[in-house]
């Protein structure tokens, strides 16, 4: 069988919620110097430790997109990694090929185990990715699964009693399984670098309720002890046999945070080492604060942020409401005078670190144009009021409601800035319970155009009750296409389709900024979020599982 490498793009930069990796000097911050602390480890060195800010109470740890997701990913080896360059190397498997993009199949690494000690093999990957694509157990996770053989047959809405195992897996021998997908799909190898196909060993499977409270994980670190409204930590595991960065910190411990403010305000002090994802709005102070060492922007992560209209809003707010509220937006104003810079107009559902980025996608209405605003309003008879929600505890989105606002009561429209705070907003978005458009913040997992155009037909990511079959046969296509030009050419006709029923609005790009400790120096490395803090040389990913 010969390797049929995943799509990737020359020079092609990572976005959103990446991998971190730190460089610098890392000790114990309990009262020393985060450069000379620390106690003797096992190899004669010093132990070193570390405190990320943790965004949100840790409600779950399993399951991605939630703010536990960062340590489900420190205790997880997933099948394959993503190299700072956007390239794919090889984790838990030792190879994931296929000949003709559907048919893939998969070998795990040999010896690798849980940290309990339980061995890792080809049964394991199969049984947990079937009882996570299974609808009856209801995992956060399930939507992941949406492209692989078999999975509409175990997720019919109106049979929870349906079957529990997905057609497009098989087991071949101990160390090797199969992976069939509805179509060709290129980015497989990508896929199996997410939270969502980390393994779980079969004790998790039979209670994963009390599973989440105390996972089982087999990557580079263990969890020790979790307070979902207080922290995490989490230590090295001296028994894992997989890779991992020079130097690897010896404990990390995820501190929760609710106000982002409060966050970057120890970060600044001292109190704590790494604040991720810094909002735009803090960016000005944090250059003047921290300056060049204690703020660093990772061009490979690109960010964007999006006004949401979930379908079920449509009668309410008709579409030439909605290109009428996008239209009133000044985003070039915005991004210089609001952000001072921190961000760029958006344009395009997809950012330009994605080859099948175009400037200019969303044409006319993501111009400011108050005069065709006004008319579109009197043409579907608009007079009413819009709640525009957002989190309450994020300043940047707070900032930007307002001057919506301000814009709007400019040709007599009336736009109420919502604030929600943040548990309280996902639970109307995920219960499809909100009263006007929303703001939403989105990273990909992997460099790919998918990440950002498939990712809208998928309800679970934004809950949006959207479908759009002329958009979503481009979407198949183009992940079935082996030429690149072809394939964006595909991205590009499904995003205009997307963009047409104004169901997504491009607001602005934004660079991710990661305040941290002035002797750090973090690094993209691609993935889901992940901390990965070392004193070694980045380059050791680079010579990893070749």
């Amino acid at each position: 069988m010969t390797r049929k490498a995943p799509r990737i793009v020359a020079g092609l930069m990572i976005a959103g919620l990446s991998a971190l990796t730190l460089t610098g000097c890392f000790g114990s911050l309990n009262g020393s110097d985060s450069g000379s602390g620390g106690t003797a480890g096992a190899d004669g060195g010093k132990q070193t430790s570390f405190i990320a800010v943790n965004n949100g109470e840790i409600k779950r740890v399993t399951g991605a997109q939630n703010p536990g997701s960062q340590i489900a990913m420190a205790i997880c080896e997933p099948l394959t990694g993503i190299k700072e360059d956007g390239s794919v190397f090889m984790r838990g498997a030792k190879s994931v090929e296929s000949d003709d993009q559907k048919h893939w199949t998969v070998v795990v690494a040999p010896d690798h185990t849980f940290s309990d000690g339980t061995k890792i093999d080809a049964q394991t990957y199969v049984d947990t990715f079937n009882f996570i694509a299974t609808g009856k157990n209801a995992m956060p996770s399930n939507y992941a699964y949406g492209q692989i053989a078999g999975y509409d047959e175990i997720n019919k809405p109106d049979d929870t009693s349906g079957g529990d195992t997905l057609s497009g897996l098989k087991v071949v021998d101990a160390n090797t399984f199969t992976i069939d997908m509805k179509t060709p799909n290129n980015d497989v190898p990508y896929m199996l670098s997410t939270l969502p196909f980390c393994p779980v060993p079969a004790s998790g499977l039979k209670d994963m309720t009390a599973y989440d409270k105390k996972p089982i994980g087999n990557g580079v670190y263990t969890l020790d002890s979790l307070d979902p409204q207080v922290e995490a930590v989490l230590t090295k595991d001296p028994k894992y046999k997989g890779w991992v960065p020079d130097g690897a910190a010896d404990k990390i411990t995820f501190r929760v945070y609710t106000d982002t403010n409060t966050a970057y305000q120890d970060v600044a002090a001292g109190n704590a080492d790494v604040l991720r994802s810094l909002p735009p709005g803090l960016i000005a102070q944090a250059r003047n604060s921290l300056g060049d060492k204690g703020l660093t922007a990772i061009d490979r992560n690109t960010l964007e942020t999006y006004v949401l209209w979930p379908t079920y809003l449509d009668k309410e707010f008709p579409i030439e409401v909605r290109q009428a509220f996008s239209m009133i937006i000044n985003r070039a104003s915005i991004a210089k005078d609001l952000f001072k810079g921190a961000v760029a107009p958006a344009t395009s559902l997809m950012p330009n670190s994605v080859s099948a980025y175009r400037e200019g996608a969303c044409g006319e209405y993501c111009e400011y144009n108050p005069t065709k605003a006004k008319e579109l309003l009197a043409k579907a008879n608009f007079t009413g009021t819009i709640p525009f929600n957002y989190s309450a505890d994020n300043t940047t989105d707070a900032a930007l409601a307002l001057a919506v606002s301000n814009a709007a009561k400019e040709i007599g429209l009336n736009v109420e800035p919502r604030p929600t705070p943040a548990a309280n907003l996902s639970e109307k978005i995920n219960d499809y319970k909100l009263d006007g458009p929303s703001t939403s913040l989105w990273g990909s997992s992997f460099p790919a155009a998918s990440e950002w155009i498939a990712s809208i037909t998928v309800d679970a990511n934004y809950h949006l009750k959207y479908t759009n079959d002329s958009a979503q046969a481009d979407i198949v296509a183009a992940w079935g296409s082996k030429d690149e030009a072809a394939a964006n050419k595909l991205w590009q006709s499904a995003e205009d389709k997307i963009l047409a029923d104004q169901v997504i609005q491009p607001l602005y790009e934004q660079v991710m900024y990661i305040a941290h400790t002035p002797c750090m120096k973090p690094h993209a490395a691609g993935g889901d979020m992940q901390f990965l803090p070392h004193r070694g040389d980045l380059h050791g990913m680079s010579r990893a599982h070749h």
